[in-house]
């Protein structure tokens, strides 16, 4: 997997091998501890595609993320000196290399991931298992396992991959306002953005940077924080 490393910008889209790294990421770092009903050998989970989803949008787009951070500190969630992450975020990680739009689906923000988790699973790095009632045409929820095998291979990302630091300190960002919380809280959140909500179905949902930029330059000034 040390091949995946890459570099990205506005408007294109990730390729397989990227996404693939950004899940695995997502899966260690905002997973939660397994119970005693996970597979043998998963270490952590992320239950239902939905909130999948929901933290891959954050990942993908740093302005939305800043954004959510900020949010997070005026509702006293967070200490006002989060308020730095923010700015770090939306200023000074290249996020301009590393966003990606996402498509606007039915339920929201809505990409493909079934190729990408296609390369973790032949890996032997997750397992998806169906969870709920089921029939032919509907399953209740897909859960996302990250199984030792998987965790131990972004331990060795992190320590051997220097270029693919940014994804796994993304992750860290996104579990200041996410970890923790189930996909509907997600989804309501990115819903309260106009940009978000107005989007047609199947078209590109809009990026907010030049909107959160003043809101988080005054509170950076409202905080005395430089």
């Amino acid at each position: 997997m040390e091949a995946f490393a890459g570099r990205g910008a506005i408007g294109t889209e990730p390729t397989r091998e990227q996404t693939a790294v950004r899940l695995l990421f997502i899966l260690d770092r905002l997973g939660d501890t397994c119970d005693e009903g996970g597979p043998l050998a998963a270490v952590r989970v992320v239950r239902a595609q939905r909130k999948l989803q929901k933290l891959d949008f954050l990942m993908r787009n740093p302005d939305y993320l800043a954004d959510e951070i900020i949010t997070a500190v005026e509702q006293g969630r967070l200490p006002p000196e989060r308020l730095r992450a923010a700015r770090e975020v939306l200023e000074q990680r290249e996020p301009e290399l590393h966003t990606y739009r996402m498509l606007r689906g039915q339920h929201g923000a809505y990409e493909p991931l079934h190729n990408a988790l296609s390369v973790l699973r032949h890996l032997g790095l997750i397992k998806i298992e169906r969870a709920g009632s089921t029939s032919d045409t509907h399953v209740r929820r897909r859960d996302y396992y990250l199984l030792e095998p998987g965790q131990l291979q972004a331990q060795q990302l992190r320590s051997r991959v220097p270029a693919l630091a940014w994804y796994d300190e993304q992750a860290l960002y996104v579990g200041l306002v996410a970890k923790g919380l189930i996909g509907a809280a997600l989804k309501a959140s990115q819903y309260e953005h106009e940009e978000y909500a107005a989007t047609p179905s199947g078209r590109v949902i809009a990026g907010i940077t030049e909107r959160v930029r003043p809101r988080l330059a005054a509170a950076l000034e409202r905080e005395g924080l430089e």
